[in-house]
């Protein structure tokens, strides 16, 4: 089962890996790991300073959802087997700061019965 988590556009979070083996215990990778998004548009990933097992997301919009991969050598030797971790974010929007009416006009037009009520009058003589 893929790992998935939410983050609303314009907000930051960060993710992290810890490499196991079949038995569920954490093991070391050769080398650094490596961080990529499907999709860099909705959420940008950038490894975190002095630990490659740490990843910084960005959410800078559109509303979406984009797969972040981590990738790592899980041969201990001369030889490379890669390894991989997926995690699919959702983004989503912001919460509300305003709102925008629209106003639309509609040519004039004779309502059913006539032009209205009348308007009182003066009888004179």
């Amino acid at each position: 089962m893929q790992a998935s988590a939410t983050m609303q556009v314009g907000t930051m979070a960060t993710l992290s890996v810890e490499w196991k083996d079949k038995g569920g215990n954490t093991v070391a990778v050769d080398g650094p790991t490596s961080w990529v998004s499907s999709d860099p548009a909705t959420v940008q990933v950038q490894v975190a300073t002095g630990n490659p097992q740490i990843a910084n997301l960005y959410a800078p919009g559109p509303i979406g959802t984009a797969s972040v991969q981590a990738t790592a050598d899980a041969d201990l030797g001369e030889g490379v087997k890669s390894v991989t971790a997926t995690i699919s974010i959702t983004v989503t929007g912001g919460q509300a700061t305003g709102g925008e009416i629209t106003f639309t006009q509609y040519p004039s037009q004779v309502p059913p019965g006539g032009p209205g009520p009348n308007p009182p009058t003066k009888h004179g003589r």
